[in-house]
């Protein structure tokens, strides 16, 4: 077990939970929520920018459409299954409670006509999953029974994929710079054993890959027969603090799924096409990111992130009225504060503050209220005496400069 430890910092910081009772789900606190969805709303941003459509598919679904695609025969010790009691049949299983977004998506493009201009068409989803994780296998946020991916699946004509992947690679490997990852080696995992589709279009999507990979001008491993049983893949590996790799990113090139569920488009001829799918995540599983992203800041998140990013702390009773000026001043400015007004000396607060992992401590006494002043300190220590309306401003600066 790591020096640092993301169950024990979530559980002193107030971020979340886990209970016995209900092994491998998460049960976030407020902090912990806003950290949550301070992450999935920033990535959702990014990807609007890009011509992401977000979608929601069902959380429970019939089989059938995981038994065409493969997913059933692949993953089928890992499946939930739903129903009443009447309806729950291992030997032959009507609905299961959703572990991959696949099939949803699919169904949403079917859902109406495609043409080949529409392609290539951007489909994003912050989707549920629920995989029955083998109890020894269930390691706080590392490793849940209910998690969220940040899941999307471009439908493409086989002209656009090196383009789209190349645009990918280059996404993904800028994005983690955002949160102090740099990436230790990219993976390109080919074929495996079990697998389905068509020798051709193996050597086609496998093909599509190198060139991607050669067209945005980054070194890869080869990771023989370790690729989706459906396509092959590209594998992001970052390195934490701690100097520990972890894959998270993922590109997965697909030319079987949509053809097995019935999805096509119509080509400039009228004809019916099989598109190629890309699956693609960058987080991976959003609670595994923020356990490897508490352990690597050591709880210490940079500002932009931090549930609370300041506290405001009185000195005493005396300063209440600019306190609340104070902090008044910095909710209108959208910075997640907070008032420390308790019977405890300045000291104390100050103390608590800091094992809380607050980026900024205010301190607010009576000369402060006179100049119209704060007393600032932040995780390096006391930085003195500083104009209100300045801080704010510059906090706000850096803040931003992260969105």
């Amino acid at each position: 077990m790591p020096k640092i430890d993301h169950k024990e910092i979530g559980k002193n910081l107030d971020l979340f939970h886990l209970e016995g009772a209900s092994p491998g789900v998460i049960f976030w606190h407020p902090k912990g929520a806003i950290l949550y969805h301070q992450i999935i709303n920033d990535l959702r941003d990014e990807l609007s920018k890009q011509g992401y459509q977000e979608l929601k598919t069902p959380n429970v679904m019939g089989l059938d459409s995981f038994k065409k695609s493969g997913h059933f025969d692949n993953y089928q010790e890992r499946l939930f299954f739903a129903g009443n009691k009447d309806q729950i049949d291992k030997k032959n299983p009507r609905w299961i409670v959703t572990p991959m977004n696949c099939p949803g998506t699919i169904s949403i493009y079917k859902s109406q006509m495609r043409s080949y201009k529409d392609l290539s068409l951007k489909f994003s989803e912050m989707g549920s999953v629920y995989r029955y994780e083998q109890p020894g296998e269930i390691n706080g946020l590392f490793r849940c029974r209910e998690f969220i991916v940040d899941d999307a699946h471009l439908f493409c004509l086989s002209s656009q994929v090196t383009h789209e992947v190349s645009e990918l690679i280059n996404f993904i490997t800028q994005y983690y710079k955002k949160y102090d990852f740099e990436i230790d080696h990219i993976e390109l995992s080919t074929r495996p054993e079990k697998s389905i589709g068509t020798d051709e279009d193996w050597e086609k999507t496998e093909g599509f890959l190198k060139e991607a990979l050669k067209k945005a001008k980054v070194d890869y491993k080869l990771n023989p027969g370790d690729g989706a049983f459906y396509g092959p893949k590209i594998d992001f590996h970052i390195k934490d603090s701690l100097g520990r790799t972890w894959q998270l990113g993922t590109i997965q090139l697909d030319m079987s799924t949509a053809k097995r569920l019935g999805a096509f488009y119509i080509d400039k001829d009228g004809k019916k096409q099989d598109p190629v799918m890309i699956h693609r995540a960058i987080l991976g599983s959003v609670e595994r990111f923020i356990g490897i992203l508490l352990e690597h800041f050591a709880a210490g998140l940079p500002v932009w992130l931090s549930p609370v990013q300041v506290v405001v702390a009185s000195i005493s009773d005396k300063v209440a009225d600019y306190t609340k000026e104070v902090y008044d001043k910095l909710k209108e400015k959208d910075i997640r504060c907070e008032i420390d007004d308790r019977d405890e000396s300045i000291s104390k607060k100050i103390r608590d503050a800091e094992l809380q992992k607050i980026p900024y401590i205010l301190v607010v006494g009576e000369k402060e209220k006179e100049m119209k002043k704060i007393a600032v300190r932040d995780r390096s220590g006391d930085q003195g005496q500083k104009d209100l309306g300045k801080f704010i401003k510059d906090l706000s600066g850096e803040i931003n400069s992260k969105k």
